[in-house]
């Protein structure tokens, strides 16, 4: 119960739940310990993030001309931004962005990216690295957040407005 006691300030403190949240799991615990046998049932999980878009999903090409060719001609979609390396594709509230494969990336999908409202990445990493550390959470240039979910899919969470 110690653990679930730490844990639950973790995510007050690092302002994954609120005041109110708080104190319903702390009296959900309360009126459960002690007493044998007798199942109380938990309130639903407050999110540890508000996600609100789904920002962008990037794709790394070992040519980044032909791939740019290819979804050109299977979506018409128009071009964000573009380089040698790269090649950002224009979605209505999302971008679609092919990179040069890199030493240690294969080629195809990498990971998707979603936004979060008021986006704080050393708060967004603390509170995952406090809530759920298993998910490997990394803060990589001092403002983006990465997890992997339990198949080793990566995920990274950025501002609503990121490259907007």
């Amino acid at each position: 119960m110690h653990a679930e006691l730490d844990r639950l300030v973790e995510l007050y403190d690092g302002g994954a739940i609120n005041r109110r949240q708080l104190i319903q799991r702390l009296l959900t615990l309360g009126l459960g310990a002690g007493v044998p046998g007798r199942a109380f049932a938990r309130p639903p999980e407050a999110p540890l993030l508000r996600a609100r878009t789904m920002n962008h999903v990037t794709l790394y090409a070992t040519d980044v001309a032909r791939s740019k060719a290819f979804y050109q001609r299977l979506t018409g979609l128009p071009i964000r931004d573009e380089s040698k390396d790269f090649c950002e594709f224009k979605l209505e509230n999302a971008f679609l962005g092919i990179y040069a494969t890199e030493a240690t990336a294969r080629p195809g999908f990498d990971h998707f990216c979603l936004g979060i409202q008021s986006y704080d990445a050393k708060r967004t990493h603390a509170v995952l690295m406090a809530a759920i550390p298993e998910s490997h959470p990394s803060l990589e240039n001092d403002d983006q957040v990465y997890v992997q979910d339990p198949d080793g899919v990566r995920v990274q969470f950025a501002d609503v407005g990121y490259k907007r």
